[in-house]
């Protein structure tokens, strides 16, 4: 009759590692979330306060940042584009119209940063095209700021600086790429010290997992430049 009592504290092992994993990556993408967090809220109060003292342009720049560390859940980004609308609405009744305008940019740009499987601020974006095509359309001043504007096509200005949406498929190659990348490296700590008398199982087997991590790593390289 076969011995299985080795067996089961070997399944219980593979058990516990893969919980460890699991955990260990859930520490990763919180701490990650964390930083983006924490980043955006330094930025956002950093651009009250240059709004407050009226330096707008200093006050787009931080506004723009604390939008650019995205995360799901992170209020700073709602509330920074509700700073950069105001100050655009503001610009205008002054007839600012280029602060107007580099403060719509603003938003919309850092939208379409944040842009993969879905569309973060796709409201924001129509919005602010509306808006950008209205001013550009009643103001000879804002002109200036494309080259190839002219009175006849408004839309001009918004086709020069439309982002590309990105490329679904290299965008899941890139997010596969990356964590895969992670989960190989953290196998490889998990599955690879102190298992030299199981090498001949694959899970035990660190050529296993560095090639994996090579592997993963260059995925995620190539969805960063084709996405």
């Amino acid at each position: 009759m076969a011995d299985h009592s080795n067996k089961r504290p070997e399944k219980h092992k593979i058990i516990g590692n893969f919980i460890f994993m699991s955990a260990l990556i859930l520490l990763m993408l919180t701490a990650v979330w964390v930083r983006a967090f924490v980043g955006s809220m330094n930025d956002f109060n950093k651009g009250e306060e240059l709004l407050a003292e009226k330096q707008y342009v200093k006050a787009i720049t931080f506004f723009d940042r604390a939008m650019h560390w995205y995360a799901f859940f992170n209020p700073y980004v709602e509330k920074s584009a509700e700073y950069l609308w105001e100050i655009s609405d503001n610009a205008e009744k002054i007839n600012d119209h280029k602060l107007a305008i580099i403060a719509l940019e603003t938003i919309r740009n850092s939208f379409y940063g944040t842009r993969s499987f879905c569309d973060p601020g796709l409201e924001w974006i129509n919005e602010c095209d509306k808006r950008i095509l209205e001013i550009v359309g009643n103001s000879d001043e804002s002109k200036p700021v494309s080259d190839n504007l002219t009175g006849n096509d408004k839309n001009a200005y918004l086709i020069k600086t439309k982002y590309n949406d990105p490329e679904i498929f290299w965008t899941i190659v890139l997010e596969t790429g990356f964590l895969g990348w992670v989960g190989s490296v953290i196998g490889l700590i998990c599955f690879c010290p102190g298992r030299n008398n199981r090498q001949h199982k694959l899970i035990y087997s660190c050529w296993f997992w560095i090639s994996l991590a090579f592997i993963t790593y260059g995925l995620w390289l190539l969805g960063i430049f084709r996405a």
